[in-house]
């Protein structure tokens, strides 16, 4: 009898171990919609912004310059006669350290003084130099009251398809010389860019200060606009004091170079930072008169002048137009600086040199031996102003360097043989000849082409050559200086008769 697995359980009277597995049976399926859900995006809503925002500075003002600069209480702008100048800032500016702290050498502008002051400057600069008035590029001048009167005016050229824009941003409180020579840079400059170029045109400094001084001395030419008040309301009038004796220009050039050292045309044509500081610049001022005031006195001295300014923009250095257009005078800028030198000669009644002692003769030269230099004690730190020997320049500077540097130092030393005594021409003659036979070794070397089995010379050898001879001329100078200074006899005290 065949019995089944299945029944024993329920025979014991047990549960049964399983339910018998049950057929196989799919998944139902789901219900697919008729179209795909869409996609959860982010938001789209733009965060609310401040309800008073900043308005962006523009890094130029614009050709309107009404629609940047709103009228607020106090301010105005002011366009010149010319339309030319276009000048906006405070109406009544007040000096910055108040009463207890009035600089007597500074005034205070508002636009109307700077936009007739400029139309003034510009004409008369014209004048001088023959050219016919007519309308340049706009320049756009904002006076700044937080702005100090020790503060750099640059000028800002702007360009564009049509010409030239200027730019000037200058305080209220400022000096009069620094006022006019900012307006005398941005007339110069629109008269060299009257034809589109790419290279920005760089305006001799000398130039542009000695136009200045010549405008600071001009007696009829009224800068500045005084406006007193009248029942409670300012009046603008102007006052002019004309003299009736004759005028000299060159009154104050005379008087300072009379107790002062004239600078020599190298220095002028390519000052250093000392040269501009302190007395220096004072000095610097008045050579530059003078300089100016004698270009324009030689024969066609204006009509020179406007062409050299017209053709800075083609060249690298003004010195190129400088002897392009007085060629026929000055054949190189040797003769020039012995032109100078008779110039002042004429100018003081005397050789300003004769009256050195021999150690002041010394010290000059000691000084004419150094170069104006830039000094970085760190990468980080802004350049220190300093001065190097010829040594250190050999040894320092590169070739491109030193070549014009160091041409311009024997152009100095050739006219100082005209200035310095007797005993010191032996010196000035061997610091001239070192310098000489080291640039023509350079230029050589520079020059070499080597042929098959030909080296190239060595440079290191020229140069501890050069450096060699000029430490054995510094060592003979420093022995032959005087270790005090000769007395020199007072006028009208006869001289020690010999025993």
């Amino acid at each position: 009898m065949a019995f089944s697995l299945a029944v024993v359980p329920g025979a014991l009277g047990q549960e049964p171990l399983g339910k018998p597995p049950s057929p196989f049976k799919a998944p139902p399926k789901l219900a697919v919609p008729a179209t795909p859900p869409k996609p959860v995006l982010p938001p789209t809503t733009v965060p609310t912004r401040p309800s008073n925002p900043k308005p962006a500075v523009p890094a130029r003002l614009p050709d309107n310059i009404n629609r940047l600069l709103k009228h607020r209480a106090g301010y105005k702008t002011a366009n010149s006669q010319s339309g030319q100048f276009i000048v906006y800032g405070p109406i009544s500016p007040k000096r910055r350290g108040g009463i207890l702290d009035v600089n007597a050498d500074t005034i205070l502008i508002a636009p109307d003084h700077v936009a007739i002051a400029a139309d003034r400057l510009r004409f008369a600069i014209l004048k001088y130099l023959g050219v016919q008035p007519y309308l340049g590029g706009k320049v756009k001048i904002r006076l700044n009251p937080t702005l100090s009167s020790m503060a750099t005016v640059p000028v800002v050229t702007v360009r564009h398809l049509s010409g030239y824009t200027y730019e000037l941003t200058l305080p209220c409180e400022i000096e009069a010389s620094k006022l006019v020579r900012a307006l005398v840079q941005v007339t110069l400059l629109d008269l060299a860019n009257r034809k589109p170029q790419l290279r920005e045109t760089e305006v001799p400094f000398w130039l542009t200060v000695g136009l200045t001084q010549m405008l600071l001395t001009q007696p009829d030419l009224v800068l500045v606009i005084k406006k007193p008040e009248a029942e409670g309301k300012g009046v603008a009038t102007e006052e002019v004091i004309r003299t009736v004796r004759r005028h000299d220009p060159l009154a104050g050039v005379r008087v300072r170079l009379n107790v002062r050292r004239a600078f020599d045309f190298s220095e002028i044509a390519m000052p250093s930072p000392a040269h501009l500081r302190g007395e220096n610049w004072k000095d610097f001022q008045a050579c530059s008169h003078l300089l100016v005031n004698q270009l324009l006195m030689l024969p066609m001295g204006a009509q020179r002048m406007q062409r050299m300014i017209r053709l800075l923009p083609e060249t690298l250095n003004w010195q190129t137009v400088f002897l392009n257009m007085y060629g026929d005078l000055f054949a190189d800028m040797l003769v020039v600086e012995k032109w100078w030198a008779v110039m002042i000669v004429q100018l003081t009644g005397q050789n300003q040199y004769q009256n050195w002692t021999l150690l002041e003769a010394v010290e000059k030269l000691e000084d004419l031996l150094k170069l104006p230099a830039e000094v970085k004690l760190n990468s980080a730190d802004s350049p220190l102003e300093a001065e190097i020997t010829l040594q250190q320049a050999l040894r320092g500077w590169d070739f491109d360097v030193q070549r014009p540097t160091f041409q311009q130092k024997i152009n100095q030393l050739i006219v100082a043989r005209l200035k310095m005594p007797r005993q010191l021409l032996p010196f000035v003659n061997e610091y001239g000849r070192i310098l000489e036979s080291y640039l023509a070794k350079r230029i050589q070397i520079a020059n070499f082409k080597p042929r098959r089995g030909q080296a190239r010379p060595k440079v290191a050898p020229v140069i501890e050559a050069a450096v060699r001879l000029l430490d054995g001329a510094d060592t003979r100078l420093v022995l032959f200086k005087p270790e005090t200074a000769t007395p020199k006899p007072a006028k009208g005290t006869p001289a020690p008769a010999p025993n």
